[in-house]
């Protein structure tokens, strides 16, 4: 995660959204050098930045004054992971296709159309930088590194209590989160039919967490708890450049994700006026 790449070509996802249950595609594209990344949805563009985030309800969603595109933190994700901060991103429909629930299909599609380029200076803390309440919280450290930890607690659930970490430098994010899938519990799942969301969801793009275990076989070990860390590091790439800190996460979720990475922007901004 800390080496830049550049696309060299074009590259095309399809597939079903998972919350509007339409069929969406988006396209990347080789963006200009130091550019940084921009989406565009029926003839609106708007920078992939924390600014443009728009709602943060079960996914991360970016829009301008007439367009919005959801579920952008997997693909996100991916670019994070694969040094990519500088492309052109196009949407076809509401949303990033949800192809399996995880981000290794943008990794796996992604990887053999780089080719290196100069890094972007990464944000670097001089102060802790929290953002949360008494139930979820986020916490940003100075570090010489870049690291990630998420901690989730689900109680009377097979999930349980569940941590992931993830140091960029030394793990391979192919390997070790990207392979983690988006997940519900199955008493939510009606739930969230009726609030408009999940309409493309199924077994084949979610897993479903049971009351006495799981809708497939766990892919990786604590597998719900790698996936928020999949979006945490997704959420994060909305900061523009690469982040070196120590990021603590306890039950977050996309909406402090998201807090967290307006403050870092904000306080960055103040420190250096």
């Amino acid at each position: 995660m800390n080496n830049a790449n550049r696309l060299t070509q074009e590259v095309t996802f399809s597939g079903v959204g998972v919350h509007s249950g339409e069929t969406c595609q988006v396209r990347l594209r080789p963006g200009s050098p130091g550019g940084g990344c921009w989406m565009e949805r029926e003839g609106e563009r708007w920078p992939c930045l924390a600014g443009s985030v728009v709602e943060v309800e079960r996914c991360t969603v970016l829009g301008g004054e007439r367009t919005r595109v959801s579920t952008v933190e997997h693909l996100f994700s991916a670019l994070a992971a694969l040094g990519v901060y500088d492309c052109e991103i196009q949407v076809q429909g509401g949303e990033i296709p949800i192809l399996d629930g995880s981000a290794l299909p943008f990794v796996e599609g992604l990887k053999s159309c780089l080719e290196p380029t100069q890094a972007p200076e990464p944000l670097i803390l001089n102060q802790p930088i929290w953002v949360g309440n008494e139930q979820s919280q986020v916490l940003a450290l100075p570090s010489t590194i870049c690291s990630y930890q998420y901690s989730l607690y689900y109680p009377r659930t097979p999930i349980g209590y569940q941590e992931a970490s993830f140091e960029p430098l030394n793990e391979s994010f192919e390997q070790k989160l990207a392979p983690a899938r988006t997940f519900a519990l199955e008493r939510e799942v009606e739930w969230l039919r009726a609030q408009g969301l999940a309409r493309g969801g199924s077994l084949d793009n979610a897993l479903v967490v049971l009351a006495d275990g799981f809708s497939s076989p766990l892919r990786v070990e604590q597998e719900m708890a790698r996936h928020k860390c999949l979006d945490l590091v997704g959420d994060l790439y909305l900061l523009g450049r690469p982040l070196q800190a120590r990021v603590l996460a306890v039950k977050a979720g996309h909406r402090w994700h998201v807090e967290l990475a307006k403050k870092i922007l904000r306080e960055l901004a103040e420190n250096a006026g």
